[in-house]
């Protein structure tokens, strides 16, 4: 079955990306203690796939922009889970800081995306406007 709309390079960089961050997660909260491994660790891995699974369905949709605002309400979710993982010691000060810039850096490319489907027809009309000669 062939997508509604072609995923441009943006969409599949953000898959990518946020696949190699989700195996990476999942690595880390697998070695959780058993006690958090139920609760922390399974909310952080759902949001994580979570995530994977918005940015594939979205891939597939003409209007992917409520997919995608519910990507980047699971990522800010995934934050503040992340920190409280650090907080209790669950994650290692080099972790947290690994976790936080691969997760900036699916947030910028998840932000781009968002912000070309909003734009899409006013580049359009700018980029006329911008070759006049007047």
């Amino acid at each position: 079955m062939a997508p509604s709309r072609a995923a441009g390079p943006s969409d599949l960089l953000l898959f990518e990306h946020w696949m190699a961050t989700t195996q990476w997660l999942l690595a880390r909260t697998q070695r959780f203690p058993a006690n958090f491994r139920h609760t922390l660790s399974q909310r952080i891995d759902s949001l994580a796939l979570g995530i994977l699974e918005d940015i594939t369905t979205a891939a597939y949709q003409k209007q992917p922009e409520r997919t995608l605002r519910t990507a980047n309400d699971r990522l800010n979710r995934l934050r503040v889970l992340l920190r409280l993982a650090h907080e209790m010691q669950l994650l290692s000060h080099d972790q947290h800081i690994e976790a936080a810039k691969q997760l900036a850096e699916s947030g910028r490319l998840l932000g781009g995306w968002l912000r070309k489907g909003k734009c899409s027809g006013v580049a359009e009309e700018t980029a006329i406007d911008d070759h006049d000669p007047l």
